[in-house]
């Protein structure tokens, strides 16, 4: 046995090691999506229950619906009704119902620390009064994986609560 075949089987043992380690990412990586679904599926329609009694109790008909999450696993719900001229914003724990005319402003605010973000948020005045929703509460890079997300998710937030102040601004 010479050098040559002893590399070769050095080799051969790698590549089926990395074979197996490849087969066993995907398997669990298929669980954790499906785990990620199922809790998705169960935060958002908690949140979305209290919204449809809210709806019914007010005989509201809310047909826009904007759904978004956390990087703690919390769901946003944003609900508008055009015709009666009314929004909800529902998380978990609380639920605001609001006319188009009380949304004065938003914004997406990022504090950062040094060359990371440290936490992400979207801050509405509504009624004079400001509420902050958390959408990035961990420290990320701003064009990592996470960060991109945590972006995009404030950014379309914060778009979707500016086109209830556009509407509102128009009558």
């Amino acid at each position: 046995m010479n050098i040559k075949d002893i590399l070769l089987y050095i080799l051969l043992m790698v590549l089926i090691a990395l074979t197996l380690l490849n087969f066993y990412a995907m398997l669990t990586s298929k669980k954790r999506r499906a785990q990620s679904a199922r809790s998705y599926q169960m935060e958002m329609s908690e949140v979305e229950g209290r919204l449809l009694k809210l709806m019914k109790e007010r005989a509201l008909n809310f047909t826009e619906v904007w759904r978004f999450m956390n990087d703690k696993g919390e769901g946003i719900v944003l609900v508008t009704d055009p015709e009666k001229r009314m929004a909800a914003i529902g998380m978990r724990g609380d639920t605001e119902l609001f006319s188009f005319d009380d949304i004065t402003d938003a914004r997406a605010d990022f504090t950062k620390s040094g060359r990371r973000y440290r936490e992400a948020s979207v801050t509405a005045t509504i009624r004079g009064t400001e509420y902050t929703y958390q959408i990035g509460t961990k420290p990320f890079w701003r064009k990592g994986i996470i960060g991109k997300v945590v972006y995009q998710t404030a950014e379309e937030f914060t778009a979707a609560l500016w086109k209830i102040i556009d509407r509102g601004k128009k009558s």
